[in-house]
């Protein structure tokens, strides 16, 4: 027994820690307290171990005056909760010397009466320049690349090489849109390429492009909209390490260069995927004492990130009911969080409503979103209103002692909360949470918790606009039900009958509904010059127009009228509307 006491003590001291056992009654304030054990070593933290056997001091009494009352509100809330905590606090010892120490909270639940918590004291060592041992030294902060790097001759020159081998204008802009190195290509358009980047009335059209290039973390082919129909940008975003750096433009003015840009932009994604792979490798090499295997993992998280934020662009378009919820999880999932929530405003029948959701392992819904009022009583207003806009990290390196107390309740340890904005205009926030262990969020994590924020701010537009159109939809419907006049909708790629009117189906003595609408109005032009075609591009929008034939299903001439619409889910339609030319 004695060996293994001794052995406890060695591995203590090795770790600069000691073992303090305090018995709690139940209903009692946490004052009410008695010392159930404590380790030998506790005098390398100052305190005096005879004294504390005897009764005569309590280890808080060893707590800084300043810290003493956060540490035992938070002893209070554990006692409450049945939860664990890490607190920060100063020990003074007998021997004067103040000591910045970590106290670990382990509640141990014992009968009916009384209950035990179980607290590690362990010494935070400072390292030589004066950084606590959990912070991030300054040679890794070095490490993490800036947008700085593209300024370099070497990189401008290859983004410069690439764009004058296809004839085109090339550029590289940061966040806020302006360019990071001087546009080049031929003089020709040189000017007008590098006003566009600067005049505001542009500047929403190269937001659009540069939000969506991050979303899909591909290259997004686009026109310029400033009204030359052959003007044309391609975007491919750089990102190196799960940063956004840049976003890296080509662009073409004339029906040469859009030529040229159409093949130039299948290898331009591939050029700055390895421009930003080159550029990770680089800062992979520099960061020292980090292992294989971390490195891999973590490029093994960022490849599976790149994958789902792909399968989450579907899942914001596709048909999913419940589609923010599918989202906030999946990313929980991939973030390895215990607890994610988000509050969305959106209209509907022309009021805001919020909703709000939440996502957990085992849907227990104990961490609430009021912790986040708590959160926003901790900032000054003009704090609050930058995280508002840019967000909030908390983790190992920045949780206070206040924070664990006051907002969380001794139930988080590591949080994220992002704004879901959409660029124009805030919908709510999204939040990721860990409560299980301590954390420090990887810039590759809260790269993606912004995006994640922006594309639930994205999907409720959608359905916003679903809604919208859903509810004209309905209105056109109930209007061509009240008409006397034949009226069918028809998909336009299929040609396939969505919509047939009360009237229509009354004269025909069926519902075609799901029919082929050729049955009615059979293809070919060689009988019916006048006849403009039964299906229409899908990409270019038709014209309402107006003409003659003999419909053999309903056996007369017919005056047709058709109306170019989008039916409730969006795909392009045609109404088509039959008077009998005897009317």
């Amino acid at each position: 027994m004695d060996r293994v006491r001794n052995y406890l003590k060695q591995a203590l001291e090795m770790t600069r820690s000691c073992v303090v056992v305090m018995k709690y009654t139940l209903n009692e304030p946490v004052s009410r307290t008695k010392l159930e054990f404590v380790s030998d070593n506790v005098q390398q933290l100052g305190m005096n171990l005879a004294s504390l056997q005897g009764g005569f001091r309590l280890p808080k009494d060893y707590i800084h005056p300043e810290d003493r009352n956060g540490f035992i509100d938070a002893v209070s809330l554990a006692a409450e909760t049945r939860t664990d905590f890490t607190y920060h606090v100063r020990l003074v010892g007998d021997d004067g010397v103040v000591r910045p120490v970590d106290i670990r909270s382990l509640y141990m639940e014992y009968d009916e009466d009384y209950y035990l918590i179980e607290y590690i004291f362990q010494e935070i060592v400072q390292t030589g320049d004066g950084e606590a041992y959990n912070g991030r030294h300054e040679g890794e902060r070095k490490s993490i690349p800036t947008k700085d790097v593209f300024r370099e001759e070497e990189m401008s020159e290859l983004f410069g090489c690439f764009a004058n081998a296809y004839g085109l204008y090339s550029t590289i802009v940061d966040q806020e849109g302006h360019a990071l190195i001087q546009p080049v290509g031929p003089d020709a358009y040189l000017g007008y390429y590098y006003d566009m980047f600067e005049r505001p009335e542009n500047r929403e059209i190269f937001e659009a492009i540069k939000r969506t290039a991050m979303l899909q973390d591909e290259a997004v082919y686009s026109e310029l909209g400033d009204g030359n129909p052959d003007s044309r940008v391609s975007a491919v975003p750089l990102v190196v390490n799960g940063v956004y750096l840049a976003t890296w433009m080509l662009c073409a003015h004339d029906k040469s260069q859009t030529a040229s840009l159409r093949i130039a932009s299948r290898e331009q994604y591939h050029l700055g995927e390895l421009i930003s792979g080159y550029i990770q490798r680089a800062v992979i090499a520099g960061k020292r004492g980090e292992s294989e295997a971390e490195i891999e993992k973590q490029l093994e998280f960022e490849i599976r990130q790149k994958k789902l934020l792909a399968e989450l662009q579907d899942v914001m378009r596709g048909n999913e009911e419940d589609r923010l919820h599918v989202i906030l999880s999946r990313a929980a999932e991939h973030l390895d969080v215990d607890y994610a929530f988000f509050s969305l405003s959106l209209r509907e029948d022309q009021k805001t409503v919020t909703r709000r959701d939440h996502w957990s392992p085992d849907g227990n819904d104990s961490m609430s979103a009021l912790q986040m009022d708590r959160l926003r009583e901790h900032f000054t207003e003009e704090e609050w209103k930058r995280i508002r806009k840019e967000g909030c990290v908390i983790d190992q390196e920045s949780m206070t002692n206040r924070m664990r107390v006051t907002v969380f309740q001794g139930m988080a340890r590591a949080v994220m909360l992002m704004p879901a904005s959409t660029g124009k205009e805030e919908k709510g926030k999204v939040c990721f949470l860990e409560s299980r262990k301590e954390r420090v969020w990887s810039d590759s994590e809260i790269h993606f918790a912004r995006l994640i924020g922006r594309m639930l701010a994205e999907t409720t537009e959608i359905i916003e606009m679903e809604a919208a159109r859903r509810k004209g939809s309905q209105t056109l419907l109930s209007i061509f039900h009240q008409l006397t006049i034949d009226v069918f909708i028809r998909e336009n790629e299929s040609g396939k009958v969505l919509f047939v009117n009360e009237a229509m189906t009354k004269h025909l003595g069926m519902d075609i509904t799901g029919h082929d609408s050729r049955r009615l109005i059979p293809g070919g032009k060689e009988d019916y010059e006048s006849y403009p075609g039964t299906i229409h591009e899908t990409s270019q929008p038709m014209e309402t127009r107006t003409w003659q034939r003999y419909i053999n299903e309903l056996g007369g001439i017919y005056n047709v009228t058709e109306i170019p619409i989008e039916w409730m889910d969006g795909r392009p339609a045609t109404a088509v509307l039959l008077r009998s030319s005897g009317n």
